[in-house]
């Protein structure tokens, strides 16, 4: 077996063409949503194997490279910008009839959102998708996923890949005009209408501060990764990145219209 680098250092082993990585009370669920997936042709997500009575999941290993430095200039380019935003869409496109569907219980880390329109992926980051050449063919990691708008889930990708972080941090690869752009590129390749662009910045703020509650949240509660995770300062970023949105939302509600 070999150790796999990135999030939950030390947890997550590859043996072979399976993955072992920790699992949950939401794993069940996610077993059936990626059988789900599959039985509608969506390919480029983990194949379910089992969940062991250890704690720990076993899936299929996606192929390809995954990078969370958008200054890479394959992770950054767009071609991949826009083949991450037809991914997406195709993910949310597999993912209907799985709610109405499934029969047993549901359990999600995340709660629900309503309306329920689609099972979204949660984290639909760089670092959770995998990349051959300039092409983002699959995605990894659906710990977070739930049910909730097309909306929210396209909120956090477009946070992510344009990015809309203060340039003035240093790991940001794209000044602001820059973002912008690449905002609407990704908007135009996943296909969101007028109202969709016109809700986005909202969207983000909203899908931020949920982020932030459930990570302090979790971290009160116990749970060592998210109490690492705000002594980072994650939650510090998170929340200067819903000023640097709100201060700039006219222009970039302007840029995606």
């Amino acid at each position: 077996m070999r150790l796999l680098e990135g999030g939950r250092t030390g947890q997550i082993w590859r043996d072979g063409d399976a993955v072992i990585r920790p699992s949950g009370e939401w794993t069940p669920t996610a077993h059936r949503f990626l059988r789900h997936l599959r039985s509608k042709g969506f390919l480029a997500a983990p194949e379910p194997i089992r969940i062991t009575g250890e704690g720990q999941e076993v899936v299929g290993y996606v192929g390809g490279r995954v990078c969370e430095d958008l200054g890479d200039p394959l992770v950054g380019s767009e071609r991949m910008l826009i083949s991450a935003a037809r991914l997406l869409r195709d993910f949310h496109t597999a993912s209907q009839g799985f709610l109405e569907s499934d029969d047993a219980a549901q359990i999600w880390m995340l709660p629900a959102r309503e309306p329920r329109e689609v099972v979204c992926h949660g984290d639909y980051a760089p670092y959770n998708v995998a990349t051959i050449d300039h092409e983002a063919v699959g995605i990894i990691d659906f710990d977070t996923a739930h049910p909730a708008p097309r909306l929210w889930d396209l909120a956090y990708a477009v946070y992510r890949w344009a990015p809309l972080s203060d340039p003035a941090n240093l790991a940001v690869a794209f000044d602001f005009y820059e973002q912008l752009r690449r905002a609407g590129i990704f908007c135009t390749a996943y296909g969101a209408t007028v109202e969709e662009r016109r809700q986005l910045p909202e969207m983000i703020c909203n899908r931020l501060q949920a982020l932030i509650d459930f990570m302090l949240g979790s971290a009160a509660a116990g749970d060592e990764t998210f109490a690492e995770d705000v002594e980072a300062g994650d939650a510090r970023l998170y929340l200067n990145d819903i000023g640097y949105i709100a201060e700039h939302r006219d222009q970039l509600r302007k840029a995606l219209s």
